[in-house]
């Protein structure tokens, strides 16, 4: 651990600022009693980031946005869930047709995102830094300076307190 502290003091959208600021490269684990995240940065970008709870997955986005039908997506998931391969399954999809690859990287661009948006809204637990960590077996980052990402997600809080 290089530096902590309670979220009740410093919250969130602070941690991810100084981050940014302070150009850091490492990740952030942020703790709550029934949830965790983890966001990666590289020269105080934020480039990827992970939630411990459930959250929608690449499947699931893609048949919401009607990108794949439902069908499509339980055959693929059949077959990938039967081979041995390590491949995730956006990469089983393209390899098949079934999706391109700028559309993958536009879903899980806004998974990354969401984790960030949801993290904000956290008031109660802890966060550690840990220098120079980097996600690990990831290929689809993100590259976008935390400072806009926090305006657009302290946005969708108020609009969703308004509503």
């Amino acid at each position: 651990m290089d530096f902590g502290g309670e979220l009740r003091v410093i919250k969130p959208v602070v941690v991810c600022q100084i981050a940014g600021m302070a150009g850091l490269t490492g990740r952030i684990k942020l703790i709550t009693a029934n949830n965790g995240a983890s966001l990666y940065f590289k020269e105080g970008k934020l480039i990827y980031a992970t939630i411990d709870t459930r959250r929608k997955r690449i499947g699931e986005i893609l048949v919401e946005r009607g990108m794949l039908d439902e069908e499509t997506l339980r055959r693929a998931l059949n077959e990938y869930s039967g081979s041995e391969s390590k491949k995730r399954i956006g990469d089983y999809l393209i390899e098949n047709g079934e999706l391109d690859y700028k559309t993958l990287v536009s879903v899980i661009k806004e998974q990354i995102k969401n984790v960030v948006y949801t993290v904000l809204q956290w008031e109660n637990g802890n966060f550690v830094y840990f220098d120079g960590i980097q996600p690990e077996e990831e290929d689809i980052l993100l590259d976008v300076r935390i400072d806009y990402l926090l305006l657009e997600g302290l946005k969708k809080l108020d609009e969703r307190e308004r509503n």
